[in-house]
């Protein structure tokens, strides 16, 4: 049987780089923004694979070798027209001078006055990119091109040589690969994933024109895989009916919000996010300690949480606009990776003294904390660890005299308008709970055990999904699903519904890490690591911060 390309060679430096580039594109890649997949491979990963496996190897490796990078655009000409970023005219005019056929061919059309280059009209400006271009190692050259994928044909002079190398008669990939597969097989190339995970293999198998199956015990990895199909894959009709549900369901979601009136202030602001933290009493003197790794809030904004001793507990008061001396005392914490530091005392307990940890006769860690119940949301009076409400972050939108929004944002400590809504959002949540639970509205499971699915149960108590979400995670949450269940929508939409309220959870949890950066200033995703890492501070987003995952980009 003639042996396949790949059995042979394989381009892994070029396709490696072309790898790495695709996924530095983060949520730029095609699929990802369907959903966050740990495995998932890099489409061009798996084009070349799949291609590899189906060209045959000749007599003629180096033009076997030529005719695969042509299929992959990472020739010259694949790159040429692959190239959608431009040089400056000051490196264009650097990289001339430095290469001595460039220089003797283009240089007379540059002028250089008091450091600055100029160009002249008759240049032929596009000829000297392309030589310029040419004269790039491979990393430099596909820094400046989009990826494989995103290039939709490849010239006719491709499948000229193509097909005299092949003896094919193809003008597209799908076509190629249905003559090659029929030549050596007699039917259509058949691809099948058994662990399909993400679905970059059978997505990409199938946008070449093979026949793909896939499947995984993982009944997420079947909606990611099924949703690549159907969603990226959708024509235009499909495309402008889930953004039309998209929008529906969100404004549903938003009148029931704006309705109970608990993501806005006494100015009608609407809030973006609010900042939870634990609280736990010093063993030592008694004092109910508020924790936090750091009492900056914004960088950008030199924000930052000050805690004044009341007698008891912690006032904790927001400051905008900051000293640098401020900056500096409100980056000491009160959450160290020694335990917890109280600022009354003086004193650092270890967590596992907070949290009364203990080992039993045969030497077993038994863990100290009250483990929550299937309906608990918050933490009980005599729990070890308290939460509270000590920042949120509005949004102020002004109308000005030309008919456009100016939109500011600010921090404030808790008013008594905040905590009301607090109270209201708790008193909704606990009464409905149970009822949630049973329509399928929230998780109502008990955590599988495991390395790091333990971390909660042993950290907080928690053991079931729900206690990974407060009260108003839960709330919001369940509206966007009952939206979707409520909606009468395709079985596209409601799964491209599915989809967007997994982002929304994966930005919206007990452990969504608060970022304090400068331009950053927001509560980060759950899944940033493969670990379930409990925080004693955290950010959670109103229905106005988690617009940005509801309306994925498809």
């Amino acid at each position: 049987m003639t042996q396949a390309f790949i059995e042979t060679q394989f381009p892994v430096s070029k396709v490696s780089k072309e790898s790495y580039k695709e996924r530095k594109a983060n949520n730029g890649q095609t699929l990802t923004g369907l959903g966050k997949w740990w495995g998932r491979k890099p489409l061009v990963l798996a084009r070349a694979a799949i291609l590899g496996c189906l060209l045959p190897a000749t007599d003629n490796p180096a033009k076997d070798q030529e005719i695969f990078l042509r299929l992959m655009s990472m020739d010259d000409e694949g790159l040429l027209a692959r190239k959608d970023k431009r040089f400056s005219l000051t490196e264009l005019y650097r990289r001339i001078l430095a290469d001595n056929q460039l220089r003797r061919k283009y240089a007379t059309h540059f002028t250089e006055s008091d450091g600055k280059i100029s160009l002249s009209r008759d240049a032929p400006r596009d000829e000297m990119e392309e030589a310029v271009f040419l004269t790039l190692g491979y990393d430099r050259k596909i820094a400046m091109c989009k990826r494989p994928e995103q290039l939709e044909a490849l010239s006719e002079s491709a499948w000229a040589d193509i097909n005299a190398h092949l003896g094919t008669d193809a003008h597209s990939l799908p076509e190629l690969v249905r003559q090659l597969s029929v030549r050596r097989f007699g039917h259509n190339f058949t691809v099948g994933d058994c662990f399909c995970g993400g679905g970059s293999i059978p997505f990409e198998a199938a946008r070449m024109g093979c026949d793909a199956y896939a499947s995984d015990l993982n009944p997420v990895a079947g909606l990611l895989t099924w949703a690549d199909l159907r969603i990226c894959g959708a024509n235009e009709t499909e495309l402008r009916q889930i953004r039309k549900f998209q929008f529906d369901v969100y404004e549903a979601v938003r009148k029931e919000i704006r309705d109970l009136g608990i993501e806005t202030n006494e100015q009608g602001d609407r809030a973006v996010s609010y900042l939870y933290c634990t609280e736990a009493r010093c063993p030592e003197c008694g004092q109910l300690t508020p924790l936090a790794p750091s009492w900056v809030i914004g960088k950008g904004t030199k924000t930052v949480a000050i805690l004044k001793e009341n007698g008891g507990g912690y006032d904790i008061g927001v400051k905008m606009n900051a000293s640098d001396a401020e900056m500096k005392a409100a980056e000491r914490g009160t959450s160290t990776a020694r335990g917890m530091f109280c600022p009354h005392c003086g004193v650092t307990t270890p967590v596992s003294v907070l949290r009364r940890d203990r080992t039993d006769a045969d030497g077993n860690a038994v863990y100290g904390l009250r483990q929550w119940g299937k309906t608990d949301f918050a933490p009980r009076p005599d729990d070890v660890y308290q939460e509270r409400l000590y920042a949120v972050k509005y949004e102020h939108i002004e109308i000005l005299p030309n008919g456009k929004a100016y939109a500011t944002r600010y921090y404030r400590a808790p008013t008594a308008r905040d905590l009301e809504n607090e109270r209201k959002v708790t008193e909704i949540v606990a009464d409905s709970i149970a009822d949630w639970q049973e329509q399928g509205l929230i998780p109502s499971a008990k955590i599988e055990p495991g390395y790091n699915t333990d971390q909660p149960i042993r950290e907080r108590g928690w053991n079931y999904w729900n206690h990974l979400f407060n009260a108003r995670q839960l709330l919001v949450l369940q509206s966007l699903l009952k939206a979707i269940a409520d909606s009468g929508a395709s079985k596209l939409c409601k799964v491209a519904g599915l989809l967007g309220l997994h982002k929304c959870i994966d930005w919206n949890t007990r452990i969504c890490r608060w970022n304090s950066g400068a331009g950053n200033e927001k509560s980060e995703q759950t899944y940033y690591n493969q670990a379930l890492n409990t925080m004693s501070n955290w950010g959670t987003r109103s229905l106005t911060g988690l617009s940005t995952s509801w309306f994925y980009s498809i």
